[in-house]
């Protein structure tokens, strides 16, 4: 079984109750690989309102509604959606996924193991109710550090309740889990640091899909550039995925203003939306384009149509702990980063040879890296080539996939 909130496509959150034949199960693609290794996986989640905060046709106006995706059993749960970026609205709809997920878990058939996607945290305790109930152990997977995200981030104060609340609970539920999984070696660490039994905690890293997100060839590139109304001679720089306060886009907003001769395209969605759409108004950012969200399996479309891959966080403990998934597609589709980053996410980057750091919020660094980028197009396709090797050699789905599989297995034994 697998707990969590994912979208239509299992690509974002999830969470499951999976019971195997063979094993167990994880989220997003992790369960349509178990389910087409012959293992029954079940997935628990919310109803498909991310990141927009709309329920659409068919799962508007359900308490519940089930269907089958890729072999994959996925159980939706009714949660509270706003449109609302608010701190409040969000904690709502944790709650009520929480709630919903506890009740709807009660009538699924006892799992050989739980496998809990966290963020958001509070799903925890649904998750603790249910390994009581259906005595099955469960395993942890964090792919956030929360509280101490959002205080890093400056969405909650570290004096106030919630953050008191929820830093209790993380510690309860690491302490409940029989297995937990950091996502990278930072979030490891931190979750070490408030719970030190290191033998009961894993680093498994992000995979990629190869086949879906590889380097596009001169056809392919056009064809994406004249889908998109981009220029085909035009050098096109791209920031693809969740627009979130973890992200400078000041910075990166700044380098549109000062490279008037370079594209700059964003396709994403999230806390951050509206404030980039009125800086691109109010500053007339005639070279900025912007995209909104776009299906998951639209995105290779998106890559295709880019020269280079934008990344660029603030200063805060998250630019060290992070990686975030546009990194690993980006060495997956040959994309060279310019990336304001530091620690755990630079050394991946440099160790690729996949890209150029500058000093996080430099902004006359990333203008000058830009520069260079649109001038140097052999170098580009040296970084491209030199990102697509390393995925090929270290982010295999298959490989994350033999590791998950070995956890749950152990946690399922008698």
């Amino acid at each position: 079984m697998l707990i969590g909130q994912v979208n239509a496509n299992l690509d974002t959150h999830t969470i499951l109750p999976a019971r195997n034949r063979r094993g167990g199960d994880s989220p997003g693609r992790l369960a349509r690989l178990l389910a087409a290794d012959g293992h029954e996986v079940t997935v628990l989640t919310g109803l498909p309102n991310y990141p927009d905060g709309v329920i659409n046709p068919p799962y508007r106006g359900k308490i519940g509604y089930r269907e089958t995706i890729d072999g994959v059993d996925v159980r939706r749960v009714w949660v509270f959606a706003s449109p609302s970026k608010r701190a409040r609205s969000r904690l709502i709809n944790q709650f009520s996924f929480m709630i919903m997920t506890a009740l709807r878990g009660t009538r699924l058939r006892r799992p050989d193991a739980i496998l809990v996607e966290s963020h958001p945290l509070f799903v925890t305790l649904a998750a603790g109710w249910l390994r009581r109930l259906k005595r099955a152990h469960v395993v942890l997977n964090v792919s956030d550090l929360w509280p101490e995200s959002a205080v890093a981030t400056g969405m909650l104060r570290a004096e106030s309740l919630l953050v008191k609340v929820a830093a209790r609970i993380e510690r309860w539920a690491y302490n409940d889990a029989a297995h937990i999984i950091g996502m990278s070696q930072g979030i490891v660490d931190g979750i070490v640091a408030v719970f030190p039994e290191p033998l009961r905690v894993s680093l498994i890293k992000n995979g990629v899909d190869l086949n879906l997100f590889k380097p596009a060839d001169p056809v392919a590139r056009a064809g994406a550039r004249e889908k998109l109304g981009l220029g085909t001679e035009a050098f096109v720089v791209a920031h693809i995925g969740n627009q979130s306060l973890t992200y400078d886009f000041d910075l990166i907003l700044f380098a549109a203003a000062a490279c008037p001769d370079i594209t700059f395209l964003f396709a994403g969605g999230g806390s951050q939306a509206a404030y980039i759409e009125s800086q691109v108004t109010t500053h007339r950012l005639s070279n900025v384009r912007l995209l909104g969200t776009l299906p998951h399996d639209s995105m290779p479309l998106v890559w295709a149509a880019a020269d280079v891959s934008l990344l660029a966080f603030h200063d805060h403990t998250v630019a060290g702990t992070t990686i975030p998934a546009k990194i690993y597609e980006s060495f997956a589709t040959g994309t060279p980063l310019v990336a304001a980053i530091r620690g755990e996410g630079a050394a991946l980057i440099e160790k690729a040879g996949a890209g150029v750091i500058v000093r996080v919020g430099d902004k006359q660094a990333f203008v000058h890296a830009l520069h260079e980028m649109a001038a140097s197009p052999q170098r580009l396709s040296e970084m491209g080539r030199a990102g697509r090797a390393y995925g090929e050699a270290t982010l295999s789905p298959d490989a994350v996939k033999a590791e998950y599989l070995a956890i749950l297995e152990s946690v399922a034994k008698p």
